[in-house]
């Protein structure tokens, strides 16, 4: 690649890690600007407007100054390609999968840490989760949350990086996404869906597509066990599920990895020219910090 080409490429790839650092600084500064207006009893609404909008408030400012700063950063063409049910399902029974084994792996080291640092084990995740209104945890988590992020990790990240290939723009889109989630618990599983709704965006050319995925995942993942009696047979089905889910779903991804697509891009990949810019190491770096944090408070 000739100086002045890898020059503009270099820019490009900054931009997208600006974008991103652009995202987190504005979800830290929202969090904060509603925690005080909380404790300054100010906000209307109570703790359900607080969840609701610290969940994706921050995006209704985020999205659009990202969008305008990557404005110039070519997108290269995908082809068009039906999405059907058989697909979408398929997507879905593997994505369960993903979503298990990398909540176990997650869930693991994270425990390791609390112990390594001698703390109380903690699932902030979890405990996020249960102190949500189930009607917040549906229009935020289930239907605002996944538009967002497919807006940002799919359509603004992986769609520009695409101009390397689409497997290393799936692979590096599903890494910021994961690294995104700032904590060991939800990265793996977050790494390994992104990498899945990397590759169904760029299949169907569409970002319906992993919005709807994200949204059935986000759904059966953290909504549909609080429609479910405390007792009975159907919490034991649904936690059977999961490995049952999971087997299938490496069955299939077994058996159709040698008829995976994945397209070319008109400049050759490298990772030095992604990951070399300034924007991309400080958002790397912000989302350590933040992971970071979650075993200091």
């Amino acid at each position: 690649m000739q100086e002045n080409a890898l020059r503009q490429e270099r820019k490009y790839c900054a931009r997208l890690g600006w974008a991103l650092v652009l995202t987190t600084v504005i979800m830290l500064v929202w969090q904060v600007g509603l925690m005080a207006l909380s404790l300054a009893g100010r906000l209307a609404g109570g703790e359900s407007t607080y969840m609701l909008l610290a969940l994706v408030g921050y995006y209704l400012l985020a999205l659009p100054l990202s969008y305008w700063l990557c404005r110039r950063i070519p997108v290269p063409e995908r082809v068009q390609r039906p999405l059907t049910v058989r697909l979408l399902v398929r997507w879905f029974v593997i994505g369960i999968g993903l979503m298990w084994v990398g909540s176990l792996i997650g869930s693991w080291l994270n425990d390791l840490v609390y112990q390594i640092a001698n703390l109380e084990t903690v699932d902030l995740v979890t405990e996020t989760f249960n102190e949500m209104p189930l009607a917040v945890m549906l229009l935020g988590a289930c239907v605002l949350g996944p538009l967002c992020e497919e807006l940002l990790f799919r359509d603004l990240i992986a769609g520009r990086l695409a101009r390397y290939g689409q497997k290393p723009a799936a692979f590096i889109s599903a890494l910021l996404f994961g690294l995104y989630h700032a904590n060991l618990s939800q990265f793996f599983y977050a790494f390994l869906l992104g990498l899945l709704l990397a590759y169904a965006y760029f299949y169907t050319g569409k970002l319906k597509t992993s919005v709807v995925l994200h949204m059935l995942f986000n759904f059966y993942g953290s909504f549909v066990i609080y429609l479910l009696p405390e007792d009975g047979v159907l919490p034991v089905l649904y936690g059977l599920s999961w490995p049952v889910l999971t087997i299938v779903g490496a069955v299939l991804l077994v058996r159709g990895r040698k008829r995976q697509l994945w397209a070319h891009g008109p400049c050759a990949p490298s990772m030095r020219t992604v990951f070399g810019s300034v924007g991309m190491a400080l958002a790397i770096i912000l989302c350590f910090v933040q992971a970071a944090t979650m075993y200091v408070y």
